[in-house]
Order: C-alpha cells, then structure tokens, then sequence
C-alpha cells in the first residue's frame, strides 16, 4: 500500500514544471487513516516560482496557500492510483476548490494532470 513521504513529495516536486506557475498550491487530504495521520489530515504543499516547484512539504496538518484542493484521503489514492481521473472528481464533487480563484485555476489544469502524473510515478503506480 501507498503511503505519501516527504522524500516522495520531494521527488515529485524536483519534476514539476509549468510555463507562469507562481505561488502555492496546497492538495489537503481529510479523513486520512490514523496510521497516516493521527489528526485525519495529510497536506501537500507545492510552492512555485517561475515555473519550477521549488518546495514540497508535506504535513499532517493545515498549510496555507495560494490555492488549496480538498477531498478525502481515499479520493486522492483513487486518484494517484488510476482508478479515478482527477477531473471527474472535481465534477462529481470528491474535491473542491477550497480557497483560490476558480477562474484562475483553470489556467493551472495542466499542471494539475502533470502533478497527478508524476505523483503516480513517484509512488510507483
């Protein structure tokens, strides 16, 4: 089984990469086992400048950012495991956007494939 680490956010992130990116974008899972996070929270947080992620943290806790995705634990695995395609659980409601301009999310959709992508390939998936 899966399990996120800080040094797999720390690959995924040395491989990110997309033209304007700016800020931080955190991906916060709820509902997380507790031998994940005993607080039910596991949060990533991606910061990019000029295009580059710069900086993972992942945390068993809030983290604040430009823009943060939130659903639960087993929707983000589905995710990251292929059983789920990441827009579908955006119009299906298993995520939402819980902070950010929408509109301007929308520019950052595919950064958000890549981001599902090479997090599927950091986890071996």
């Amino acid at each position: 089984m899966f399990r996120p680490t800080q040094n797999w956010a720390d690959e995924l992130c040395r491989e990110l990469t997309y033209n304007g990116a700016e800020g931080i974008m955190v991906i916060k899972a709820v509902d997380a086992p507790s031998e994940i996070s005993p607080l039910g929270i596991l949060t990533l947080s991606l910061e990019f400048r000029n295009g580059s992620c710069v900086r993972a943290v992942l945390a068993e806790s809030d983290q604040d950012g430009d823009y943060v995705i939130e659903g639960s634990y087993d929707v983000f695995m589905k995710i990251f495991e292929g059983k789920l395609p990441a827009f579908a659980a955006f119009a299906l409601g298993k995520l939402r956007l819980a902070k950010g301009p929408l509109s301007r999310l929308a520019d950052y959709m595919p950064l958000a494939l890549e981001i599902v992508n090479k997090a599927r390939r950091a986890a071996g998936f």
